[in-house]
């Protein structure tokens, strides 16, 4: 209930309309100080749910950290079963039209398109690895989904938190994706594992009940044997409650800042300027 009050006072605006009056509303965490000319950088997070709950509270806590340490931060609605009845490849459309909409006002929002970051957890691990990895030439995406603008450039890094990344292993049924999509491979990150992919950071429960972290591990042992940068973070005694500081506060606390020394790495992010704690009071 607090983060969900704390994310009701974050400035926010619409960012997507449809003609039948629904609006899709952005949450944005700023930096102290910060303004249009500031070039900070940004990641753009997809809330979990399994498309099946509204879950956009889920990542407040990680951007009040990551805002207080420079980042602008992004929460986006979009659409679930649990408001409207929608299909995947729908939803899967909303977080690709949000990348879009990103690339194209990142500019007014002072953030440098060039250290613009996606993350997400479960399905919108999903949707953040979608637009990470764009269809393959002989896969075109409009035999889906009609013919929409072409796909913005990759992300300069790729984050998931418990994040599906096969939509056809039996632990991701409730997307319904083999059922709703003529397709599935054209948006199954395991079909679109390729070179030249941008950084993936991975952190996982080993206790999940409901996503095996083993798919994780291959995942990530995948992405790197292509030649590309990954780093897998697994907690052996943590559930499907990854990401939430206030049941896993330790936990959190290794993931983010695990991930924040892997951006730095990458040289995503900049270095910190004092220590900091990823706790949030």
């Amino acid at each position: 209930m607090r983060h969900r009050r704390l994310l009701d006072k974050t400035p926010s605006f619409v960012w997507k309309r449809f003609s039948d009056g629904v609006a899709l509303r952005v949450h944005l965490f700023v930096p102290p100080g910060h303004t249009p000319d500031s070039f900070a950088p940004a990641v753009m997070f997809f809330h979990g749910g399994m498309w099946m709950l509204d879950y956009e509270e889920e990542f407040v806590s990680w951007a009040m950290h990551l805002a207080n340490r420079g980042i602008v931060c992004l929460l986006p609605q979009y659409r679930t079963r649990a408001r409207f009845e929608i299909e995947a490849p729908d939803i899967i459309q909303d977080g690709l039209d949000a990348w879009r909409w990103l690339q194209h006002n990142a500019d007014g929002l002072g953030i440098d398109r060039s250290r613009m970051v996606l993350a997400g957890s479960d399905a919108g691990g999903l949707m953040a690895l979608n637009a990470a990895m764009p269809p393959l030439a002989h896969r075109p995406w409009w035999k889906l989904v009609g013919k929409p603008a072409p796909l913005p450039p990759m992300p300069a890094a790729v984050a998931i938190f418990r994040g599906v990344v096969d939509v056809e292993e039996a632990e991701a049924r409730t997307l319904n994706v083999p059922a709703e999509m003529p397709d599935p491979s054209v948006i199954n990150p395991c079909a679109l594992l390729r070179r030249d992919l941008p950084p993936l950071f991975c952190a996982h429960g080993m206790s999940d009940p409901l996503l095996d972290y083993e798919i994780r591990e291959w995942f990530c042992e995948e992405w790197e044997r292509l030649g590309n940068k990954a780093e897998l973070v697994l907690f052996p005694n943590v559930d499907h409650t990854l990401t939430q500081f206030d049941v896993n506060p330790g936990e959190f606390e290794q993931m983010l800042l695990a991930w924040e020394a892997f951006m730095v790495r990458c040289g995503v992010w900049p270095e910190p300027e004092e220590e900091l704690s990823a706790l949030m009071e």
